[in-house]
């Protein structure tokens, strides 16, 4: 896919044919009941020509994952009905940008997380620049990182894990000051390289 954006309508144009690569392939789904569904949005915006992805640091205060880089996203609440809405409800109270502001372009796959999550993966677009209001108990920082470093595989380093029999790839990208490693990393590894890439 072209990730670089030249004249108006190339956004629009990425967007579609995104949209179209994620209706068309099979998504992964997890069938885990003994862990705690949840869901991110993986959502995209333009700036400086290019797609980049939103991405958040979490902060000292939250229950797991302090300190780290991941997705607007949190855990599934009987409430919200259906797991999509838990998207973009955790969205709204971690980012402030509304269900609105999010134009819905498809969905990625289920992973499972060594933490006992059950995350559904939600793919958003939004405008750039956004008015964002962080939610400071949660968040400590952000970061707009290029997809292209996820495409092309631009990270740092590679740990291998195993957990239960089977051997993980934990990537370490660096970006802007901010490391995004564990299972954000993965995600975006794996949406860079199997819809994304060409």
């Amino acid at each position: 896919m072209n990730l670089r954006f030249e004249k108006e309508g190339d956004f629009r144009e990425f967007k579609e044919e995104l949209g179209k690569r994620l209706d068309v392939r099979e998504t992964r789904n997890v069938e885990n009941p003994g862990f705690k569904r949840s869901a991110v949005k993986v959502l995209l915006l333009e700036k400086d020509g290019a797609p980049h992805v939103l991405l958040t640091k979490r902060s000292d205060k939250v229950a797991t994952h302090k300190g780290q880089i991941s997705f607007p996203g949190g855990g599934f609440d009987e409430k919200d009905g259906e797991i999509i809405n838990t998207a973009f409800r955790e969205t709204f109270e971690e980012t402030g940008i509304r269900r609105e502001d999010i134009e819905y372009i498809g969905r990625f796959d289920d992973y499972v997380s060594i933490f006992g999550f059950h995350v559904s993966c939600f793919v958003g677009a939004i405008a750039h620049p956004c008015e964002y209001s962080f939610n400071k108990g949660e968040i400590d920082d952000y970061v707009e990182a290029p997809l292209s470093i996820f495409v092309n595989r631009q990270y740092d380093h590679v740990d291998y894990y195993t957990h239960e029999g089977r051997d993980y790839k934990i990537y370490h990208y660096f970006y802007g000051g901010f490391e995004i490693w564990g299972l954000t990393a993965r995600i975006l590894t794996d949406f860079a390289t199997e819809v994304v890439a060409d």
